[in-house]
């Protein structure tokens, strides 16, 4: 079955020597797997400086038809990325679909009085956010999702331990979702399928820090329809992105 993998990134990391840093290291990786797509980010990105790994993202994987850009956001506070208008026109140009935001490791708030703006503009055109688990607590989540329910919200480092309060928060908002990357409970997966249906989980790896084992694992041997293993495979991902208006009110 045809995979698409949500979360994964390229690039050096200032503390590991992973299995690979480069695009052509990640693509020899997904052929391995039998992943066929990919949306990912530079770690420059989330380690150095957001614009700089944008930028360079978008450099090393030109011209791959297989893979696609998550940028990772600042807020417009400092005007590091720009202006609003300028920075919604680069994602446009370069055809980004999902961003990322790291409220913790960048020492910023999601909340409306800092990112309210940036927010309002991405839930206009309907973007992909991720967000991993360690960068926001439950109200934040809980505050963003119910502030912008435009904009799918995808997390990511959802292990073991936080399924009580992600039941919580997938039981009050549809349009949160969550990558398989660390979604290690036993039966885990069954448990979010008979609460919340198949729709609201995404194939990701977490590649190049997580072994991928793991989530292709818990894809084809959970106990579902492949009907429901297809959408959690790469339909879901699939939907989520074909939403996202590059320009607002024009669907592209």
């Amino acid at each position: 079955m045809h995979l698409f993998d949500v979360n994964c990134a390229v690039g050096a990391w200032s503390s590991d020597r992973l299995v690979y840093e480069t695009v052509d290291g990640l693509l020899s990786e997904m052929a391995r797997l039998g992943i066929g797509r990919a949306l990912v980010s530079h770690t420059l990105a989330q380690s150095y400086d957001p614009l700089y790994g944008n930028r360079a993202l978008m450099s090393e994987i030109a011209g791959c038809e297989q893979l696609f850009p998550c940028w990772t956001l600042l807020p417009l506070s400092c005007s590091e990325m720009g202006t609003l208008d300028e920075l919604l026109a680069e994602m446009s140009l370069a055809g980004v679909r999902a961003v990322r935001f790291y409220p913790r490791a960048h020492t910023f708030s999601l909340d409306d009085w800092q990112c309210g703006d940036l927010l309002s503009a991405l839930a206009e055109r309907r973007y992909v956010v991720l967000l991993d688990l360690d960068q926001i607590d439950g109200a934040g989540i809980d505050a963003v999702c119910r502030a912008y329910p435009a904009l799918s919200w995808v997390l990511t480092k959802t292990g073991y331990r936080q399924f009580r309060p992600l039941f919580a928060l997938m039981r009050r908002h549809s349009n949160l979702y969550c990558d398989l990357s660390l979604l290690s409970l036993y039966l885990g997966v069954e448990e979010i399928l008979a609460r919340f249906g198949s729709d609201r989980l995404l194939f990701g790896t977490g590649l190049p820090r997580c072994d991928p084992g793991g989530p292709i694992a818990r894809l084809f041997y959970t106990d579902a329809p492949q009907t429901e293993i297809a959408a959690m495979a790469y339909g879901n991902v699939e939907r989520l992105l074909a939403r996202v208006q590059l320009e607002k009110g024009v669907r592209s």
